[in-house]
């Protein structure tokens, strides 16, 4: 079968392997489209602190099964699905207590083991989700960063029903936070950036509040649309320290502010503030089976709006070209699809 390696920076290597044969446990998948992710993008520019070269990615990717093997249940030749890329001890004080995302031998399939960016992929049956009928290839690669989105709104906090959100960052992760705070009951949700197009996508995507912090101070948007209490939780995903230090400069004391981003270096945070306003500042990771459950559920009833994340598609063995296009368009382009066609 077909597979793309990243081999080296900016460096891919289309290979010829042998198909895999699912072990007892596993369920073959043929591949159908594969996400990139930002940190995709980190990995290919030799940038991410926890992958390294030569790597097979994709951790986002859907595709039918095509074969179980003998001790499966569950899933069966012929669904439409998507796998959970969390590979974990089960015996760590983590895996015991049930937050498994958090594992201290977790790998990450696509990450620090073998991904999905081949014709076919054999992978653990638990690990699979059968898409939602109302929910293409391309868009339910979408559904692992919405299980994101899911995650850190439930670190943030028990509930949002009825809460005011701030969200800094409209990439795809911050986008599906926002969606996913909205899909959840949150009573409306200001997100922030500096690109128009992502704002404008954010718009397209519900999201209540798009505010080009380029152009408009975010203290005096946040009094006129949330009032004088302003935001009730606040989810960094720009990995930028100037605005994380901006919110923790005019947010409401007291509240939660969930750090999303994955920062690539050390940022130098205003820790005066967290402490002197005794802000609550929670990190989030990937999520858990209760997560890709809730995500699959709001985009099975359209809560969320995946399809217009989407902008352009590539075929596999176009990967260099794909990259060189996100690279190429920082500031007009969110998710990039490998579509994967099949010689036979």
């Amino acid at each position: 079968m077909k597979q793309v390696e990243l081999t080296g920076i900016k460096e891919f290597r289309e290979k010829k392997v042998e198909k895999p044969m699912p072990a007892a446990h596993e369920a073959l998948i043929r591949v159908e489209a594969v996400g990139i992710c930002g940190s995709d993008i980190h990995a290919v520019h030799g940038k991410h602190p926890f992958m390294s070269f030569p790597i097979v990615l994709g951790h986002e990717a859907t595709g039918e099964v095509v074969e179980t093997g003998k001790d499966v249940s569950g899933v069966a030749v012929g669904d439409r699905v998507i796998y959970r890329p969390q590979k974990i001890c089960g015996e760590c004080l983590q895996c015991r207590t049930g937050k498994y995302n958090i594992c201290n031998h977790l790998e990450v399939l696509g990450c620090q083991d073998t991904g999905a960016s081949s014709e076919y992929y054999a992978v653990d049956a638990g690990l699979l989700y059968r898409l939602p009928d109302n929910l293409g290839y391309a868009a339910g690669t979408l559904v692992e960063p919405l299980a994101v989105g899911v995650h850190a709104v439930k670190r943030g906090c028990a509930d949002v029903s009825g809460k005011k959100v701030l969200v800094i960052g409209a990439g795809t992760i911050g986008n599906l936070v926002a969606q996913s705070a909205k899909g959840m009951g949150a009573a409306a949700v200001m997100i922030t950036d500096v690109s128009e197009y992502k704002l404008n996508m954010a718009k397209e995507c519900g999201i209540d509040y798009p505010v080009n912090v380029g152009e408009k101070n975010l203290r005096e948007e946040m009094l006129q649309k949330f009032g004088p209490d302003g935001a009730d939780v606040v989810f960094e995903c720009s990995a930028n320290e100037n605005a994380l230090n901006e919110v923790l400069d005019i947010a409401r004391k007291g509240i939660t502010i969930v750090i999303v981003a994955v920062y690539g270096g050390k940022a130098n945070v205003e820790m005066a503030n967290v402490q002197d306003r005794e802000y609550s500042l929670v990190g989030t990771l990937m999520y858990l089976h209760e997560d890709y459950a809730d995500a699959l559920r709001l985009a099975g009833e359209k809560k969320v709006n995946l399809d217009a994340l989407i902008s352009k598609q590539f075929d596999l063995l176009e990967t260099a070209e794909a990259y060189q296009y996100i690279d190429d368009h920082k500031n007009d382009v969110q998710k990039v699809i490998l579509n994967v066609s099949h010689s036979s």
